[in-house]
């Protein structure tokens, strides 16, 4: 109040003061600035150091996902290459690996059934079958398909098909391992002890119990593999037998009507079936799906301690100017946006080499061992998640020494 104006209202001069200094209209102004780039860039050994160490950690998760997925689709190749709607086995047989057989007898009892257009064996021997190198005269197991090349199970071209009908012949797996030398087209091979016809190639790949293949006729499979003298042939008994669908038919109607037309010694499976039974097995009754996804666990954690190193020592260097933010009027809301951003931006410096570098390992490993290491869509997708997940979480990190930086210290 001025001297004796009681009714005159006091104007303070100095109360709009404040405003200029408001601390959100400086937030605006420095959210134009990209701090958190700048803030990386600035060392670009730093950087690059980081980049090399978060690249380092996207090719381990590549790597270890890359093996154990190139163990399951390997050995679920033969599955979803034979062309069959409906699987009869063994109840035996809980994966292909396993040697147990059922009477053949059982897929002329499928063909009687109404929804069934044909029953085809398909025959398997690993036990017995064995390449000889002619060059080093080394011999390898190997894994042989047999089946009527009329009626092909497996996708060759019809003129391989028509080639296998002449006796002493054989298709071999271009997938095959280079245990197996350079067999070309018209090499004679010595297969389990015959003289066998190389006429022509086709792709299956390897799997982690089969370094190769080769298909041949089913009669010549009784010639190669039933004993002398033997009271039993070798085409009595089935490995797998592939059924085909009248067109129309339900294919759960139709393993009812053959579960209840075939004896218990069997079982009818879906191809869907037939392939989920086999990852299952390789996934719950061996270890090596285990390790895979533990050294992908590994390398998630790695990416995280390497990437939580360079954002500390960042934040560290600049604890000061982080001080005076504070002191400024910004909130914590503001350094965790600079701290994820700055995460972020290392995720996508990490992920372009690592899947770059991760790329090239696929095609290489896949050339030199016929394994099939694919980088496929959903598999860039679920690294690319777990490099972000595992940047935030280094940047979540960090974050508690940005909460440390006092205004105080300033003085």
């Amino acid at each position: 109040m001025q001297g004796g104006d009681y009714g005159a209202p006091t104007i303070d001069n100095h109360a709009a003061l404040p405003r200029s200094l408001n601390p959100p209209a400086l937030d605006s102004s420095l959210m134009r600035i990209p701090l958190a780039w700048k803030n990386l860039v600035h060392q670009p050994r730093r950087l690059l150091v980081a980049v090399c160490g978060i690249g380092f950690a996207v090719v381990l998760m590549f790597m270890q996902l890359g093996f154990r997925n190139a163990l399951f689709d390997s050995t679920v190749a033969l599955h979803r290459a034979l062309d069959a709607d409906l699987v009869i086995t063994s109840v035996a047989r809980y994966s292909v690996l396993i040697n147990e057989t059922f009477s053949r007898r059982r897929l002329a009892q499928a063909l009687a059934c109404a929804s069934i257009e044909s029953a085809r064996p398909l025959y398997i021997d690993t036990l017995q079958s064995v390449w000889k190198d002619p060059a080093s005269g080394q011999t390898h197991p190997i894994r042989v398909l047999a089946f009527d090349p009329r009626d092909p199970l497996l996708p060759i071209d019809p003129a391989l098909a028509q080639a296998l009908v002449k006796p002493g012949t054989m298709l071999v797996d271009r997938r095959s391992k280079g245990d197996y030398g350079q067999p070309q087209v018209g090499d004679d091979i010595e297969l389990s002890g015959h003289q066998t016809e190389i006429v022509g190639m086709f792709e299956l790949g390897t799997d982690f119990a089969n370094d190769g293949n080769v298909i041949m006729s089913t009669q010549q499979f009784r010639n190669y593999y039933t004993a002398p003298g033997a009271r039993t042939d070798r085409l009595a008994n089935v490995d797998i037998g592939a059924l085909k669908l009248k067109p129309g038919a339900s294919p759960s109607a139709a393993i009812a009507e053959l579960t209840a037309a075939l004896p218990d010694d069997v079982q009818v499976l879906t191809r869907k079936e037939f392939i989920n039974r086999e990852l299952s097995f390789w996934q719950t009754s061996t270890p090596i799906g285990f390790i895979f996804m533990m050294g992908t666990i590994m390398g998630f954690i790695v990416g995280v301690v390497i990437c939580y190193q360079i954002l500390y020592s960042d934040v560290d260097d600049h604890m000061a100017e982080f001080a005076t933010l504070k002191a400024m009027g910004y909130h914590n809301s503001y350094f965790i946006s600079l701290v994820l951003q700055e995460s972020l931006w290392l995720s996508a410096f990490g992920f372009v080499p690592g899947i770059i570098v991760a790329g090239t390992l696929y095609m290489l490993l896949s050339a030199l061992t016929g394994l099939l290491m694919d980088l496929t869509t959903g598999r860039v997708i679920g690294v690319l998640l777990l490099t972000l997940a595992m940047c935030i979480v280094s940047g979540c990190l960090a974050l508690r020494r940005v909460f440390q930086a006092d205004p105080a210290e300033l003085f």
